[in-house]
């Protein structure tokens, strides 16, 4: 389910583990709650969080913090900057070689599968990004009118998932669906008419692109309205081993934790400022982060009633059954093992 493309959106932090052990002492308290405000003795901590691409709406949260002093509140000194290469990030927090690492759910199931003692910790983005984008040239208003039209993804294994269970819902045969593997080309395919539609675009992202490159809004039916489980399309990603045995290590996710739901929560109440930080640290267009960013904080608030960045076990549950179902994990995943809310900021969620 990762996205290779030229709209990826890993966001990776790194910390020096002897700063960081350097910084916070053994025994440091946890951060309060989701105001941001950091308890006196919270230990200073120096964390580089490493972009693997141009920064985008999907770290809004995590810019709209940092502007507004949320990580500095927590002692934190929180400096964003692009690697030279985009590693994989849950290795590398399973390695040590990085702290923290915003991933995706699947890529949660599929790290369990190659015992890496990764967690979820937080949800960062609570919804499906993922799902079909239908060119505006075809005047569709439900999911099945797909039915005649061609539909382009990357490839991926998980595409083809997406694809038969979108089949499945509307009860559709491959026929009715061509499809065409256009790599990573998703939105130049929509564009040049050669697709009507594709799978592996982000509704905060491709379909704005396109809705604004052809001057008519793009339609598009997230993962779940395929019929796909609802899961969290990215999340904040720690090292589990180090969780249980390092204070240090511990202490620093809650407080990165505490203010990054701070920062994420006035966020979705000051769209404006969010916008115009954004468009300060980002190389989209203007005109695309307008409306893209006001977009992707109305979806970041969908979180079904839950806290920001709270977790649903039933949900992971059940995604994780559908990759098994369809063959994109051999291991039987069990979700309790990769996620927990236990360092949110919150009594429970």
């Amino acid at each position: 389910m990762k996205r290779l493309h030229t709209s990826a959106r890993l966001l990776l932090a790194v910390v020096s583990a002897p700063a960081l052990l350097a910084a916070c002492g053994t025994s440091s308290p946890p951060a309060s709650g989701p105001s941001g405000t950091s308890p006196r003795a919270a230990p200073a901590a120096s964390l580089n969080v490493e972009l693997d691409w141009v920064p985008n709406p999907d770290h809004v949260g995590f810019y709209y913090a940092q502007n507004k002093g949320y990580f500095a509140r927590q002692n934190l000194t929180v400096n964003f900057r692009v690697p030279s290469s985009a590693a994989d990030p849950l290795k590398l927090v399973g390695l040590n070689k990085a702290d923290l690492a915003v991933s995706y759910e699947p890529e949660m199931f599929y790290g369990q599968q190659e015992h890496l003692p990764v967690v979820a910790v937080a949800a960062v983005v609570p919804v499906p990004l993922n799902g079909l984008i239908v060119s505006p040239r075809i005047p569709v208003t439900s999911l099945c009118q797909i039915s005649g039209h061609s539909v382009g993804f990357t490839g991926l294994p998980s595409d083809y998932a997406f694809y038969h269970t979108l089949l499945r819902t509307c009860h559709l045969s491959a026929k009715q669906v061509p499809t065409q593997a256009v790599g990573y080309n998703l939105v130049p395919s929509i564009l040049s008419g050669k697709v009507d539609a594709i799978i592996g675009g982000y509704r905060n992202v491709e379909a704005i692109q396109i809705s604004q490159e052809m001057n008519k809004r793009a339609t598009d039916f997230p993962a779940n309205m395929l019929g796909v489980p609802a899961y969290d399309e990215l999340v904040l990603v720690a090292n589990a081993s180090r969780l249980a045995s390092d204070s240090a290590y511990a202490s620093a996710v809650r407080r990165f934790l505490a203010a990054l739901v701070a920062g994420t929560n006035a966020a979705m109440k000051d769209p404006a400022s969010a916008t115009t930080i954004m468009q300060t640290v980002s190389q989209y267009k203007a005109s695309f982060l307008r409306v893209s960013v006001p977009y992707t904080l109305k979806l970041l608030a969908q979180n079904t009633g839950m806290k920001t960045g709270c977790m649903s076990l039933s949900a992971w549950r059940s995604f994780g059954a559908w990759m098994k179902a369809h063959k994109l994990l051999h291991d039987t995943p069990s979700a309790p093992a990769i996620m927990t809310d236990n360092y949110l900021p919150y009594p429970s969620c």
